[in-house]
């Protein structure tokens, strides 16, 4: 089964660099890593060492964007390119994420188990990490550092999702049949939000299962904590109404509801969302 590790990027070049380290780390590593740049120019002239000659590295790009990133839409671009490659397995990784070693094999030996109704969409588990020292993440010791709250699961357990509308992941994976067959990516949605809600909610309304695999992990690298901004909150007022819109109903997802309880974005029964007046000077003043 030939695979494709799919991902995007806006000058997030060490994070870019550290991903690669992951993969190659892997005994299996996928077929194609492929990057999607968007208006990053030093990734598309191929000014980073991210290729290797144990995998097939693709690059393309989105000349133009705005503030709210066209992030869905660079992800269906990869999926086109994994596709025309030759992909079976595509797995979808946010940049800030690291591979664990045994993540594409994971991932390929229980997709190709399979047991669960189709289609399937397989999210890995994630392995949240502490702030990366003077220099930077062990990229070989990454499982030593998770921290307690990324609650892995124990080897046998499989946890399968209820509710669409709740899913959000950093790395997820699917057959290019079942991609498909679920309708693919919503490609409306922007800044890397809600699209993977809206895809797992597209999947168990097709009849298929979520389902989580155990001993597939993603690293998710340490994020500071910052205040959301205008184009933030923008993009997350698009995204909730784009759900609401397909859907009949909002997505129960923690970047949202953040921002209701914060009195900084309001959904009205109308099924819009929008920012609360003065809401970004808000923020900024605090």
């Amino acid at each position: 089964m030939k695979t494709a590790l799919i991902t995007t990027v806006r000058r997030e070049h060490d994070e870019l660099l550290d991903q690669v380290g992951g993969i190659s780390l892997g005994a299996v590593v996928p077929d194609f890593h492929v990057v999607i740049a968007l208006a990053d120019r030093a990734v598309t002239q191929g000014r980073l060492p991210i290729t290797s000659d144990r995998w097939e590295t693709l690059i393309d790009g989105l000349p133009t964007v705005k503030q709210q990133l066209p992030t869905a839409r660079a992800l269906h671009l990869g999926v086109t390119t994994a596709l025309d490659a030759g992909a079976e397995l595509l797995i979808f990784i946010e940049p800030t994420s690291i591979p664990d070693q045994h993540l594409v094999a994971r991932f390929a030996e229980r997709v190709q188990r399979g047991g669960h109704p189709r289609p399937v969409l397989w999210y890995a588990e994630t392995g949240r990490l502490p702030p990366a020292g003077p220099g930077g993440y062990e990229l070989a010791r990454l499982s030593e550092h998770v921290r307690g709250q990324s609650q892995l699961l124990p080897p046998g357990v499989e946890e399968v999702y209820a509710q669409g509308a709740a899913f959000t992941s950093p790395c997820f994976a699917m057959t290019r049949e079942d991609y498909v067959a679920a309708g693919g990516l919503c490609t409306d949605y922007v800044s890397g939000l809600g699209h993977d809600t809206d895809l797992a909610t597209a999947v168990i309304g097709a009849g298929g299962d979520v389902v989580r695999v155990t001993g597939a992990t993603a690293y998710q690298r340490h994020q500071p904590t910052t205040m959301p901004d205008k184009v933030t909150l923008a993009s997350a007022a698009t995204n909730a109404t784009l759900y609401h819109q397909r859907w009949g109903r909002w997505p129960d997802v923690r970047w949202l509801t953040e921002l209701v309880d914060a009195n900084l974005v309001r959904l009205h029964e109308d099924g819009t969302c929008v920012v609360v007046s003065g809401a970004a000077e808000l923020m900024a003043a605090r």
